[in-house]
């Protein structure tokens, strides 16, 4: 709850306003993202203690799992993968947009939200422990990238991340 309330107190005026426009016009996608958020975190602390909150392969973990969980959450309510998927991607994109990095650490954490969507249009059925799963089995092969271009020519189901595990 801390960590929703720190994005909150970030949010710019008019961020915040964004924010609540897009949550009043999902309101039924509230509680389920809220609810992938804190198992999203409580997942990255598990398996990667607080390096998950660098930019290195337990950051793209976090955000593709983060996609992934907020998407399937939501499909509980609303079996409309489509509708699921564009508020899945505008509500972490305003997380970037509030929370801005620099835009290469940027750009790969929209990459890697990107990975977590795809996975879930191709892969919505599997339950949640299947889906850590899969996406610690991506963190082990994520690829470090350091410019824009290396990170827009990934594939889709590829995690990248900008530093290495142990730096």
């Amino acid at each position: 709850m801390k960590e929703l309330w720190g994005v909150i107190r970030r949010a710019k005026p008019r961020q915040l306003g964004q924010l609540i426009v897009l949550c009043l016009s999902h309101f039924r996608f509230i509680w389920p993202t809220y609810k992938a958020t804190k198992k999203t975190i409580a997942f990255a602390n598990t398996h990667f203690g607080v390096s998950h909150r660098r930019n290195a392969p337990a950051n793209a973990f976090r955000h593709a799992l983060w996609n992934w969980l907020i998407a399937k959450g939501c499909y509980k309510r609303v079996k409309d993968k489509d509708k699921v998927l564009l508020w899945t991607e505008k509500i972490t994109a305003m997380h970037e947009k509030i929370l801005p990095g620099n835009t290469v650490s940027n750009a790969m954490d929209l990459h890697n939200n990107a990975v977590g969507r795809a996975l879930f249009k191709s892969n919505s059925s599997s339950d949640i422990q299947s889906g850590v799963t899969l996406f610690l089995n991506l963190t082990e092969r994520s690829v470090k990238v350091t410019s824009l271009e290396e990170i827009n020519h990934m594939p889709a189901t590829q995690l990248v991340h900008l530093l290495d595990p142990k730096s």
